[in-house]
C-alpha cells in the first residue's frame, strides 16, 4: 500500500518575486517563493503571457527556493510557476522582462504609489479615519465567445435529430412588439439535458413558436418548436452537449399574425465539467462585483468623513429638519400665549 502524501508535501510553493506585474532585467533574473517546511526539490517553468502553454525556460530539481537564471529572457510579459518536483505547479505570476532603465523605471513608479498611499494613509489618520485599501480587480466575467469553447467537438447539424430546412410560415405582421429573450443569453455555458428557453409574454398571443440554429441567419440547420402559450420551453436532450454555440429567437402568434422575430440569444451547451466550470467563474464575477461596490461605498464614506460636518451634503437636510422643528416650537409658544391672553380677557 503506498504512503499517504502529507499535506505539506502536496502543497504547491506560493510565488514571492517576481509577482503582480513586477519588472525585471533581461539578464540574470531571480526568482523566490516559500514552500512549506520540509526537504524538497522544485521545478520552474516560465512561458509568455501570450503563449502560456508553450514554456521558453523550465527548471529541474532545483535545492532551494531561489533560484538565478542562467540565461537572458525574452523582453515583453512573461508568466513563471513553481511546484515541488513532480507536485502540482503553483498559480501563475505575471511579471515583464526589460532592460535596467525599464526596471528604474518601474521602481520609480512604484516609489511615487507608496509616497501617495502613505500620505493618503497619513491624512487618514491624521482626521481619525481609516484608511481604504486599494479597489479589487474589476470582475472576470465567464460568457463564452465565439463557435465554440476550447475542446469542443465538431457537430454535424444535418445529423441531430429536429435540425433541418427551416420550416416556418410567413404570417402578416401583428400589431405588437416581439417577445424579449430572458436567458439564456450573452454566451452562457448551460447544461445541455437540463436547459431551458425563457421570454418576456406578449399580450394577447395565442402561442409562441422557437427557432434553434448555430447560424445567425437561421437559413439552415433549425430546430424548429412550437411553445404553445407557455413562456419558457425545455430542451431535454433535443441538443448536443458539445460545447459548441447555439442561438434562439421566438416570436408570438396572435391570430392568424404574427409579430418579428426576437433578437437572438447566444448560449452553449455542455457537459458537466464545462458548466461546473462556467458556474464557478461567475460567482468569482459576482464576489469581485460585489467587492467592489462594498470597497466604493467605503470610498465614500471616508471621503465624507474628510469633509468638515458643516460643509457635508446631508447637513443642509439636517439643519433644515432642526430650522422646521424650532419653527414649530415657536409657532406653538405664539399660541399658547395668545390663548393664555384670550383667557385672561375673557375672565375679566
Amino acid at each position: 500500500m503506498p504512503k499517504p502524501v502529507s499535506a505539506a508535501a502536496a502543497a504547491a510553493p506560493t510565488p514571492q518575486s517576481p509577482v503582480d506585474g513586477a519588472v525585471v532585467t533581461l539578464d540574470a533574473a531571480t526568482f523566490r517563493w516559500a514552500a512549506p517546511p520540509g526537504p524538497a526539490a522544485f521545478d520552474v517553468r516560465i512561458a509568455a503571457a501570450s503563449a502560456p502553454g508553450a514554456p521558453i525556460v523550465e527548471l529541474d530539481g532545483l535545492p532551494s527556493t531561489e533560484a538565478t537564471l542562467a540565461e537572458a529572457l525574452p523582453p515583453g510579459d512573461l508568466l513563471w510557476w513553481v511546484r515541488r518536483s513532480g507536485g502540482a505547479w503553483s498559480a501563475p505570476s505575471a511579471f515583464r522582462a526589460g532592460t535596467p532603465a525599464d526596471v528604474e523605471v518601474a521602481q520609480q513608479l512604484q516609489a511615487e504609489a507608496d509616497d501617495h498611499r502613505g500620505a493618503t494613509d497619513r491624512e487618514a489618520r491624521r482626521r481619525g479615519t481609516k484608511a481604504i485599501p486599494e479597489a479589487p480587480p474589476d470582475p472576470v466575467w465567464p460568457f463564452a465567445e465565439g463557435e465554440a469553447l476550447d475542446g469542443a467537438s465538431d457537430v454535424d447539424w444535418s445529423a441531430v435529430p429536429g435540425f433541418g430546412p427551416p420550416a416556418r410560415t410567413d404570417l402578416p405582421d401583428a400589431d405588437a412588439g416581439p417577445p424579449r429573450p430572458l436567458a439564456p443569453l450573452g454566451g452562457e455555458v448551460v447544461d445541455a439535458v437540463t436547459v431551458a428557453l425563457r421570454w418576456t409574454g406578449v399580450p394577447g398571443a395565442d402561442g409562441y413558436e422557437v427557432e434553434l440554429s448555430p447560424h445567425a441567419a437561421f437559413d439552415r440547420d433549425v430546430l424548429a418548436l412550437d411553445a404553445g402559450r407557455a413562456t419558457e420551453v425545455a430542451l431535454p436532450g433535443l441538443v448536443p452537449a458539445a460545447g459548441r454555440r447555439l442561438l434562439w429567437r421566438v416570436r408570438a402568434r396572435i391570430g392568424d399574425r404574427a409579430t418579428p422575430w426576437s433578437k437572438y440569444g447566444r448560449f452553449y451547451p455542455a457537459a458537466e465539467a464545462a458548466v461546473d466550470e462556467f458556474r464557478l467563474g461567475m460567482d468569482a464575477a459576482l464576489l469581485a462585483q460585489r467587492r467592489q461596490r462594498d470597497h466604493a461605498e467605503a470610498v465614500r464614506q471616508r471621503e465624507l468623513e474628510l469633509v468638515p460636518l458643516h460643509e457635508r451634503e446631508d447637513s443642509v437636510t439636517t439643519n433644515a429638519t432642526l430650522g422646521a422643528v424650532i419653527g414649530m416650537a415657536l409657532t406653538g409658544l405664539v399660541v399658547a400665549i395668545i390663548a393664555f391672553v384670550l383667557s385672561m380677557t375673557l375672565g375679566h
